[in-house]
């Protein structure tokens, strides 16, 4: 039995960034706007205005990308105020969570809104691969959350 996705709906990719390493927020930058589910938008906030390299360069991804938000705090408030503050802005039907030092796989946005869809869920998890900063992996993957509680 097939399952219809609606292209239109809407993801909104939410990640804040305070101390990592421009390299990691670059490589996980890239691997939302790779997304092989194209109707989305990345907000991304700036938790750390001192992270200087870090803010360059978003504010380089922000002007290339119409699809890229960035928001900067002008002091630090924290990982869950930046992230609630990502949502208050969002646009989309959906909200994905990631983390400025993550990377996903292509098809990870298409696979969980169809997997969503299919078994008519709110919320769903993943499974994951821990890498180190040249991407060996370290740990096989583990499957997040570990049960419905």
């Amino acid at each position: 039995m097939g399952y219809f996705m609606d292209k239109s709906e809407k993801i909104s990719i939410i990640m804040s960034t305070y101390n990592e390493d421009v390299k990691l927020i670059k490589q996980s930058v890239s691997s939302m706007l790779k997304q092989t589910y194209k109707n989305t938008e990345l907000i991304i906030v700036c938790d750390n205005t001192n992270n200087i390299k870090c803010l360059k360069y978003l504010k380089v991804i922000k002007e290339k990308h119409n699809n890229v938000k960035l928001l900067i705090n002008e002091k630090n408030i924290g990982l869950a105020a930046s992230l609630n503050k990502a949502i208050n802005v969002s646009s989309g039907d959906y909200i994905a969570r990631m983390d400025a030092d993550d990377i996903s796989q292509p098809e990870r946005l298409e696979k969980q809104l169809l997997y969503l869809i299919k078994h008519n869920l709110d919320l769903v998890g993943t499974w994951i691969e821990n890498i180190d900063e040249n991407g060996f992996v370290l740990e096989h993957i583990t499957k997040y959350p570990y049960n419905e509680e």
